[in-house]
């Protein structure tokens, strides 16, 4: 259950996330089990949301694997809590934001979804970019200045809210948001291809391509989608370039898979349902091959390093 290489880079320091880190301390082996469980549910619940909201032009559950692979194939960060907690408001955050634009057209709906968004970076560090980028995003699928003041002050609110709690306990107000955004920019020597191996950077490879795939037909094929459904994808597509910004910051660690696992999952069962049977399928092989040689490695890796 240890984590290997870069994978076992601590977050830097967030006002949630080092109490996660500190619970996990205690309880480290089922802080491995809190995050396998997580990655089940998640993997089911964006399946069931894909169905539920009618987001693709024809059925499809591709999404259980492709996040699965994407959260626990490529790499995972030794921090569990907080890839559990982080990736779980993502999910939570993009379920209450398709529900709301497929289906309830409610303003309770986007908040609860930017609320989650903005709680993320209170465990995250790296993903405080939301604070700076979403407000821009949800123009793209709501244009009202009505909506975009309702999503900004709920984006912001969990910040607020820690900070008043800081504040009520002695400290400045701004303690947590300063804090943030030195954790932004401290290095936390994480490089991601140190650890990674040939099967591992093969199925990354693979899934770059199903999501270049998936995006190409968001912008070239304009028919095949609802009108809710081509701003569910634009979004998608939108919020992934944010996360895959992530990568670039110093502070960045594996953490990140888990937070990007999401909205790659909801984008790239688009191929398998517009795309020829032979093209996707070849790919789905490939990544599900890669992904089980990557794992076989790891513990052809671990055992070799025991008996050393």
């Amino acid at each position: 259950m240890q984590p290997a290489g870069d994978e076992a880079v601590a977050n830097t320091a967030t006002p949630i996330g080092i109490l996660l880190q500190n619970f996990q301390e205690r309880i480290p082996n089922l802080s491995a089990v809190v995050w396998a469980l997580v990655a089940i549910f998640a993997g089911l619940s964006v399946g069931r949301y894909a169905a539920k909201y009618s987001i693709y032009p024809a059925y499809t559950l591709m999404a259980i694997p492709v996040l699965g692979v994407m959260a626990t194939a490529v790499m995972v960060s030794g921090d569990y809590l907080v890839s559990s907690v982080a990736m779980l408001l993502m999910l939570y955050a993009t379920k209450y934001l398709h529900r709301g634009i497929m289906r309830t057209k409610n303003f309770s709906d986007l908040s609860l979804a930017m609320l989650c968004f903005g709680a993320i970076p209170l465990v995250f560090a790296p993903a405080a970019l939301m604070y700076v980028a979403l407000p821009v995003l949800v123009l793209v699928v709501h244009n009202s200045w009505r909506e975009w003041v309702v999503s900004v002050c709920s984006l912001l609110f969990p910040l607020l809210t820690i900070c008043y709690w800081g504040w009520c306990a002695g400290e400045d107000f701004l303690h947590p948001a300063e804090q943030i955004y030195a954790s932004l920019f401290t290095t936390s020597e994480f490089e991601l291809f140190s650890t990674l191996n040939p099967a591992s950077l093969i199925l990354l490879g693979v899934v770059i391509m199903m999501v270049l795939c998936a995006v190409s037909l968001i912008i070239s094929d304009k028919y095949s989608l609802k009108v809710n459904s081509r701003a569910v994808m634009r979004f998608n597509s939108l919020l992934l370039l944010l996360c895959v910004g992530m990568f670039f910051l110093p502070s960045c660690t594996a953490t990140a898979f888990a937070v990007i696992a999401v909205p790659v999952a909801m984008i790239v069962p688009l191929i398998f349902v517009r795309m020829g049977v032979g093209f996707t399928e070849t790919l789905y092989r490939l990544m599900l091959v890669a992904a089980a040689v990557g794992f076989v490695s790891f513990l052809l890796g671990r055992k070799a390093g025991a008996a050393k």
